[in-house]
């Protein structure tokens, strides 16, 4: 079984998923995902392992967040000012 990272490590290697994917698949909350994902990423940085994520993605004007750095969702679009926005998806490469 492993660890609860180890497992976040494996179910992203076979498919790219959300945050709320990896929270239902191993039983954690979403806020202690984010937290792990902060972690596997240097981890896995030393093994010569990248995680990527796809940008997130207003659903009402469409504005993608290119340039955040960060791993978790935004509250609000900076272009209409919505909060239906779409997850990030993480993998690893």
């Amino acid at each position: 079984m492993g660890t609860l990272r180890q497992q976040i490590i494996d179910l992203l290697k076979q498919n790219p998923m959300t945050a709320l994917d990896l929270s239902q698949a191993i039983g954690a909350s979403e806020k202690d995902i984010y937290e792990h994902l902060r972690h596997i990423e240097k981890s896995i940085a030393g093994q010569g392992g990248t995680l990527r994520f796809a940008p997130c993605v207003c659903a009402a004007c469409g504005f993608t967040f290119k340039h955040r750095q960060r791993l978790t969702r935004p509250g609000r679009c900076p272009r209409c000012r919505q909060s239906r926005i779409s997850y990030p998806v993480f993998r690893i490469e």
